[in-house]
């Protein structure tokens, strides 16, 4: 499995458009729809980076991305080609497998996650934050366990609810400064990352880091 993380710190709005310039219709303009400029920045990152990746594995310029029947996107040219996106704060995360994959990243921010818990988590999930010693980071945790599942199986938000384990694994990182680390070596994550992959998967991981200015500008 491969993770490239990329890091939005200083990206400018010129390179920004710039870049939503190259990537075709439709795309571009859902993507111009979107009212926030962040929202608008992980976006057009993201989209760049897994058009990047595809052009360095496989050698397509202008690659053509459809839908599912659930909406998971997948490559027209190459339909076996198991990635997924996800983003938060200023982190971009693109996750590539040999078999199909789901990756959640969350920016680690102070909430009132009570509702939402009681809503998406089972009870024992409950009971395992209310007796953690830093509650907010379990809920995170779970969370992104559980998106990650979903986003995998290509399904939509309201699969959280009553959410199991079948042929999947699930691995959960901190990021950190250039690396990774488990979730419980890192006392206090700004992020934190979930990636579902089937069962069958191997457990070889390699990660690149990179700055989503330098993603924007080799954008093709």
């Amino acid at each position: 499995m491969t993770l490239v993380i990329a890091d939005l710190c200083g990206l400018s709005q010129g390179l920004i458009e710039n870049a939503l310039n190259k990537i075709p219709s439709p795309r571009r303009e859902e993507i111009c729809r979107l009212k926030g400029e962040p929202e608008r920045a992980q976006k057009a990152v993201g989209e760049a980076l897994v058009r990047r990746f595809v052009l360095e594995k496989f050698g397509i310029a202008c690659p053509v991305f459809l839908r599912g029947e659930k909406g998971k996107p997948y490559l027209k040219e190459v339909p076996d080609f198991c990635f997924n996106l996800s983003h938060s704060g200023e982190k971009v995360v693109l996750a590539v497998a040999e078999l199909p994959v789901g990756a959640d990243v969350e920016k680690v921010v102070p909430r009132e996650f009570s509702a939402v818990a009681a809503r998406c988590f089972s009870i024992e999930e409950q009971k395992k934050i209310a007796a953690s010693k830093a509650p907010l980071l379990e809920f995170y945790h779970i969370w992104t366990v559980r998106e990650s599942i979903v986003k995998r199986r290509g399904e939509g938000a309201a699969a959280m609810r009553g959410l199991r384990l079948l042929e999947e694994q699930v691995r959960s990182f901190a990021i950190g400064e250039g690396k990774l680390f488990s979730c419980e070596e890192c006392v206090a994550p700004q992020y934190l990352l979930s990636v579902c992959t089937s069962r069958g998967e191997g457990c070889g991981l390699n990660v690149y880091y990179c700055s989503a200015e330098e993603v924007l500008r080799g954008l093709k």
